[in-house]
């Protein structure tokens, strides 16, 4: 079970301006729907950050990405062509919110997503590298049970 605020790890590199995101938090939605970000997960500044929200289409969450990282989906999506292409950018325009942190480090959460998702009380915020993820925690149990098998051999693959 993770300790409220506390990261299982957590780690950024400092002077990027992209940001790395790692570690598991759990965190609580507030009843205005905002959840606080990890510090680790912040800029050192203070400023606003730009975030974009689009429940995942693999797993029983909520993805959150930096723009670099919406860039990068889009820019593979423009490699698509004709109605792929127009089907890849319709869903991501579409089902994807935009939100910004504010100076506390909370995000506020679309009401859609929270009931979608199952996201009350305390959730879990993963990091994947170069996006994070919002968890039900009970759901994010299961799905780490599960996700272990299938990723032993790839990690190992890896070297890992």
């Amino acid at each position: 079970m993770l300790a409220q605020s506390q990261p299982a790890m957590a780690d950024t590199i400092q002077n990027s301006e992209t940001p790395v995101y790692v570690g598991e938090f759990c965190h609580a939605i507030d009843g205005k729907n905002r959840i606080t970000i990890p510090s680790e997960w912040r800029r050192e500044d203070g400023e606003e950050i730009e975030l974009f929200l689009i429940p995942s289409s693999s797993a029983n969450c909520l993805t959150v990405m930096p723009r670099a990282a919406l860039d990068r989906v889009r820019a593979k999506a423009n490699e698509l062509t004709g109605a792929q292409r127009t089907t890849a950018l319709r869903h991501l325009g579409s089902q994807s919110r935009q939100v910004t942190l504010d100076k506390h480090g909370r995000l506020s959460l679309p009401e859609e997503f929270c009931q979608q998702l199952k996201l009350t009380g305390n959730v879990t915020l993963s990091g994947v590298v170069e996006t994070f993820e919002i968890w039900n925690t009970d759901e994010w149990t299961a799905a780490q049970a599960a996700q272990k098998v299938v990723a032993a051999p790839i990690l190992a693959g890896l070297g890992l």
